[in-house]
């Protein structure tokens, strides 16, 4: 049978064999590069984005600070995490404050606003800046551009 050899395994075979350096072998920028995928509703009680919140805030308990690129992109009703949750629930809103003091972006997709007469000034801690022109756009480009993909 046949053996794969992964990708630190082979980096460290080239490596061994000279045919790559250590230094070279080291990946530049962002070790890691998320998207978290937010487009359902928050349930009775805002539950299923508190539990979105939770696995968001864990999934950083695991990453090396400064070494990553986190994002949740939202649209459909993903942006009433913002819209309603955030300015309801003092908890969340709390939860997203310390996501985004840790490095979490929170992108959310303009179509979505349009559509559905959003202003940006109903949502939670949002500026232009947090917009995308396409929340699914922008999750296949992430995607196109490495980042892993993670939808609950």
């Amino acid at each position: 049978m046949k053996r794969k050899v992964g990708r630190r395994g082979g980096i460290a075979a080239l490596a061994a064999m000279g045919a790559v350096t250590p230094a070279a072998a080291q990946v530049s920028g962002p070790r890691e590069k998320v998207v978290y995928h937010l487009n359902q509703p928050g349930g009775e009680e805002f539950a299923f984005y508190r539990q979105f919140l939770v696995n968001v805030a864990n999934h950083l308990t695991v990453l090396t600070p400064g070494q990553f690129d986190f994002r949740v992109v939202m649209h459909g009703p993903g942006v009433n995490l913002l819209r309603i949750a955030a300015k309801h629930d003092p908890q969340v809103a709390a939860r997203i404050d310390e996501l985004k003091l840790a490095g979490v972006r929170f992108e959310i997709c303009r179509i979505t606003l349009r559509n559905s007469n959003i202003r940006i000034e109903e949502l939670y801690d949002a500026g232009e800046d947090d917009l995308v022109p396409s929340g699914v756009g922008q999750l296949g480009r992430l995607q196109w551009d490495g980042f892993a993909y993670i939808k609950i």
